[in-house]
């Protein structure tokens, strides 16, 4: 095992900053893959809607820009 005094500290930098980077990514992707499913979920529901009666507003339309 080498001295702590032989290590080289820009090296051991660079490896501990790359090893945060692949981490990052992985919640990054995690986050997306998660926020992907849920706007599936919520946008594509698996039942088809019942057309509504005529003078009844659909509560889903009013909603937005």
């Amino acid at each position: 095992m080498p001295k702590l005094s032989e290590i080289d500290l820009g090296s051991a930098l660079l490896s501990t900053f790359i090893l945060i980077g692949f981490i990052a990514t992985a919640f990054a992707f995690i986050r997306i893959a998660i926020i992907a499913v849920n706007y599936v979920k919520i946008n594509f529901p698996k039942g088809e809607k019942k057309a509504p009666k005529v003078g009844i507003e659909n509560k889903d339309e009013t909603k937005g820009f």
